[in-house]
């Protein structure tokens, strides 16, 4: 195995998050049109259930996760309370503050550099940050890209190209899901982790 291959196996393992196509692939203008027109704080409020799966720049599978995501909003702001648990055992954490500008919405986190600017497109929300990780001790950022698409009121499908100096690490394919949704099909569902998705 090379030394770049298992770099990039690292940073894969330690990059997550909600959201994500490759976004050079996307006319984005397509979008425009489509319904049901995605609503950023209308759908991120209350309780949220996530999977996901972190894949290799070939598309083989590399870890699996679930994630419990706690939103609340005021008139012009969104805040995610997200955590993470992965299939080796390995738990995450990440809170957002989303501010909604003219353009669509802002956002920043403790592991994000700068600003995440998102644009929502008809039923999609295209969301592009950098993100901050630490691999053996040492720091690096990579570029994330991320689409969500709105399937219906309840639920969200999602994936994020992840780059570093243009290349191509690869992806994480999510699905969120409100919580009062899963419920119907669960006589009791406090939480995704504790009900043993993974």
């Amino acid at each position: 195995m090379s030394q770049e291959f298992e770099v990039s196996m690292k940073v894969l393992c330690l990059i997550f998050s909600v959201f994500l196509i490759n976004g050079c692939a996307i006319d984005a203008e397509r979008y425009r049109d489509k319904t049901p027109g995605f609503k950023f704080e209308s759908f991120f409020q209350g309780n949220l259930c996530a999977k996901g799966l972190v894949k290799s720049r070939n598309g083989q599978i590399n870890r699996k996760f679930a994630a419990d995501i706690v939103a609340s909003h005021s008139a012009n702001q969104v805040i995610l309370e997200e955590v993470f648990l992965f299939d080796d055992g390995e738990r995450q954490e990440r809170n957002w503050v989303f501010d909604k500008t003219a353009e669509g919405w802002s956002g920043t986190a403790g592991d994000v550099i700068g600003i995440a600017n998102g644009e929502v497109f008809g039923d999609s929300l295209h969301l592009r940050y950098q993100l901050k990780i630490n691999i053996d001790n040492s720091e690096y950022i990579v570029a994330m890209d991320d689409w969500l698409t709105l399937v219906d009121d309840s639920t969200l499908m999602g994936s994020t190209e992840i780059t570093k100096w243009g290349v191509n690490l690869g992806r994480i394919d999510i699905v969120i899901q409100k919580t009062e949704s899963l419920q119907q099909n669960a006589s009791k569902l406090e939480n995704c982790i504790e009900a043993g998705v993974l």
